[in-house]
């Protein structure tokens, strides 16, 4: 009886794999807390024209290995923050309207109404909040 012929590896197969290996990074454990990280970075951008916005680039641009919960919480946090900072443009729009317009009959649905927005938004925010604690 004869033996089967051993598998044969295609040339440069292993050169192949030792240079992917020689690239990888070590295997790290995913930090212990990314939505504190995450809330560090929001803070870090409180200055910038959209917070939200620049905190997503920096968690995009950050290589550390997450799990998907962590993933899911940071998403989570930055919905949140991004979500306040359309409740603020909403009150904004309502101060400038009052400034401009002042109350009247006419005027004081639409300030109501777009309070009540800011109001349902900021709701939201902490909704979405609490998703990321969980």
């Amino acid at each position: 009886m004869t033996s089967a012929p051993a598998p044969h590896r295609p040339a440069g197969l292993d050169a192949l794999l030792d240079h992917i290996t020689a690239h990888l990074d070590p295997e790290q454990p995913p930090a212990a807390d990314w939505v504190a990280d995450v809330r560090t970075a929001l803070a870090f951008n409180a200055a910038e024209a959209d917070t939200a916005l620049a905190t997503l680039r920096d968690v995009l641009l950050d290589d550390a290995p997450r799990t998907p919960e962590q993933a899911l919480a940071a998403a989570y946090v930055l919905l949140a923050a991004h979500t306040r900072d359309l409740a603020a443009l909403a009150q904004q729009h309502a101060d400038d309207y009052r400034a401009e317009h002042g109350v009247t009959r006419g005027t004081r649905g639409l300030i109501t109404g777009m309070r009540s927005v800011r109001r349902m938004l900021d709701e939201h925010a902490v909704r979405l909040d609490g998703r990321a604690q969980r």
